[in-house]
Order: C-alpha cells, then structure tokens, then sequence
C-alpha cells in the first residue's frame, strides 16, 4: 500500500546506530528485550492524529504551508476517508503499534449534533476494518472539547449548562468510539476548562463543576 507514502517502499527498519540512512531506526529496535520485555513493549508509542495528519501548516505570520494530499477533497467525509487511508499506510511504514485521536480528527463535525454522531459511527467502522487489516491497534481516544467555538470558555467547566451538558454528551459518544475500537486507554482532554480571565474565575466552583464532569462520566 503505497498511495500517499511512494518515497517509502516498505517498513522503516532498525538498522543500528552506525546507520545513515535518514528512514531508519537507529537506537530503538522494538523487539529488542530489556528485562523480561522488548522495547516496544516497554514504549508503546502512538501516532497521534491531530498533530500528523491535520496541521496545514498555518501560523500566526501566514497561511497554509502543508500540501497534503489526503486533504484536498471538498466533501469532508471524503477528506476524512482519505485522511484515514492515508493514517493506517503511515502506520504500516512506520511500523507503530498504536495510533491515538480525537474524535473530531477522525471525523468531521456535522450541521447538527446528530450528524456529527452518524459521522463518528462511519468513521469508526472504517478504523475497525482497518485496524484488523494492518494489526495496528487504539491506544487512546478523546473528545476534541476544544475546537467548536462554544467550547471558547470552557467545556465541563462551562456556565452555560446547555454547552456543559453538549460537551458530556459528545465525551459519551467519544468513550463509546474508543471502546468499539478496543482502545486501551480513554483520556479527558481539557485543552479550554476554565472561564475567560481570572477575573472572573470561581476556581472552587470549576473545580466542582470539573469533578461533576467526571463522576457523570464514569
């Protein structure tokens, strides 16, 4: 499989540390035992989604840098699809066993919160055909309670009720996808909790609307 990837023939090696081939493992073999486990399974490195395959590239001094070509779809499912083709043939390549994402890398967010769910479920079928393809397996999800702009103040620790209760719902949603995909592990990302300025901040009262957040979850 080498459709988004051609420069890279076949699986990255380990090829020792006196190596000079850029696309070669140097120090780390993972079948290499320390103690009574190989290396991979003492460092079980993930690719993570969002920061791989999302960034274009854009900063604060101008615009998209990154040409990818999973990206250029117009429809985002499409893009979406791709993107996910595109992950498992770089997982393949690298030789990873884990991948780890949010729910919002995988699949777009819909006009409606309902659709943004159908999109989730679609998404996640595709993952699980592909994770039984290549063996690469899901070390962690999370929900992306950061990139909506309701999420600007907060999540969980919201004061509007309405989006803290939307943000539970999508992390119920999230949990659901990781466990349907046999991940290992579910993170509670809070990349936006707390109000606008410590000005306004209650830290008492977003620490207990924090620790509400996760007794609903769990």
């Amino acid at each position: 499989m080498s459709k988004y990837f051609p420069a890279v023939a076949k699986q990255i090696q380990y090829e020792g540390k006196d190596s000079k081939n850029p696309l070669a493992f140097r120090y780390y073999n993972k079948n290499q035992k320390v103690g009574s486990k190989t290396m991979a399974e003492h460092l079980r490195f993930a690719v993570a989604w969002w920061h791989t395959f999302m960034g274009d590239g854009t900063d604060m001094f101008g615009g998209t840098s990154f040409q990818r070509e999973w990206r250029k779809a117009s429809n985002p499912m499409d893009r979406a699809k791709k993107t996910m083709e595109a992950a498992f043939e770089f997982f393949q390549k690298l030789g990873v066993d884990y991948y780890c994402f949010h729910d919002r890398d995988i699949a777009p967010e819909g006009d409606s919160f309902a659709k943004s769910c159908k999109n989730l479920e679609t998404m996640v079928e595709m993952a699980k055909k592909l994770q039984k393809e290549t063996g690469v397996k899901l070390l962690w999800g999370t929900a992306n309670l950061f990139g909506n702009a309701i999420y600007t103040q907060g999540a969980a620790t919201n004061p509007d009720a309405h989006i803290m209760a939307t943000a539970a719902a999508q992390v119920k949603n999230a949990i659901d996808a990781t466990k349907e995909l046999g991940g290992e592990n579910y993170v509670f990302w809070g990349g936006r909790e707390g109000y606008e300025t410590l000005l306004n901040t209650d830290l008492k009262k977003e620490q207990e609307k924090l620790a509400r957040f996760l007794h609903m979850a769990f």
